[in-house]
């Protein structure tokens, strides 16, 4: 008689809580406040968003008169080409973003970052007030609200860098790794001074990506290389809270969308913003405050992705625990069970 082998139990089924983000980045994010993706965009695709910065930026440069060797932005940039739209739900990236700050967000503002070679620039201490870029966080006019000190989780900024940041003092974004667990008031004292340890020049190669909380303190240092600095950053923020660089986007944009890219346009699937709770006249809400059913299908689309990884993550975990049949320890799971009915 041939005794079954005694194989130990495998390890239990435990699915990842996130969509794309590791335990590690998770915690990076929280602490640091940021987290680098290399590779975030291929070289195709960096190739064919710097053709459309270039003709962007010859464009409205013209018509606005800037010099050309002088800084540029062009904000609310999603409007002004597909290539440019179509980020605002990057597959790499938006599984992260929703991640961090759930399913109720919109586009807060979109922008092209375009900064040529400075060649008259006076050396100063980096970010310092007076500067050409100086220590701030992202926030409006009058500020945010501080809330035992530190400004609350608000909003998420994504940089994909595009052009070659690898040298120091080539344009790039520096951040303070921490900071947004700080008081912002701190920026504006003369008396307080940045541990040079805590500061991150994020020197990065063509095609990176940064998820970044924009409470952190961030600056830039001076462009004294020879090629002119190109970046995209989309900023995210929730329904209920007002976009930065738009106030409604144009209606035959939207008429276009998805109904996810809708929703990230700060549209409901219809234009009227008030529903009347239990059809009470006397009970108007914001749809922004009270969605209706459709309004946030951004919740449909992570429920969709989340079946998708778990379900893999199950076939994973099947074949990494394929038992003889018959041996000791074998899963009691059995092969239609939950989970693996998601295949």
């Amino acid at each position: 008689m041939t005794i079954p082998a005694v194989q130990a139990a495998p390890d239990p089924f435990e699915p990842e809580p996130y969509l794309a983000l590791t335990e590690s980045q998770r915690q990076q994010f929280d602490e640091d406040g940021f987290i680098l993706i290399e590779d975030a965009l291929s070289p195709d695709h960096v190739d064919r968003l710097i053709g459309v910065v270039e003709e962007l930026n010859e464009k409205h440069r013209k018509s606005h008169g800037t010099a050309p060797d002088a800084a540029y932005q062009i904000r609310n940039a999603l409007a002004h080409h597909d290539e440019l739209f179509a980020l605002i739900e990057y597959p790499k990236i938006l599984p992260m973003v929703v991640d961090v700050m759930g399913v109720n967000i919109q586009i807060r503002t979109s922008h092209v970052d375009v900064r040529p070679p400075m060649k008259d620039h006076e050396e100063t201490e980096l970010g310092v007030s007076g500067s050409f870029f100086p220590w701030h966080s992202d926030a409006p006019n009058y500020g945010y609200p501080i809330t035992n000190g530190v400004v609350p989780f608000l909003e998420v900024k994504v940089g994909y860098y595009l052009t070659d940041l690898t040298e120091h003092n080539s344009g790039a974004i520096c951040v303070v790794r921490g900071s947004h667990l700080r008081s912002p008031e701190l920026i504006h004292d003369p008396d307080y001074h940045i541990d040079p340890e805590d500061i991150v020049e994020v020197n990065v190669r063509p095609g990176t990506a940064m998820v970044w909380r924009t409470a952190l303190w961030h600056c830039l240092t001076p462009n004294l290389s020879d090629r002119t600095r190109k970046c995209l950053y989309y900023g995210y923020n929730y329904r209920w809270a007002r976009p930065g660089d738009y106030d409604r986007q144009d209606p035959e944009l939207l008429a276009r969308c998805t109904p996810v890219q809708r929703q990230l346009l700060g549209s409901n699937t219809t234009e009227d913003g008030v529903v009347y709770q239990d059809g009470d006249p006397a009970h108007p809400a914001s749809r922004y405050w009270r969605p209706e059913p459709g309004d946030v299908p951004l919740e449909t689309w992570a429920e969709g992705q989340m079946k998708k990884k778990r379900a893999r993550e199950w076939r994973r975990w099947k074949r990494r625990n394929r038992l003889p049949f018959g041996a000791v320890g074998s899963p009691v799971v059995a092969e239609g069970d939950q989970p693996g009915a998601l295949e």
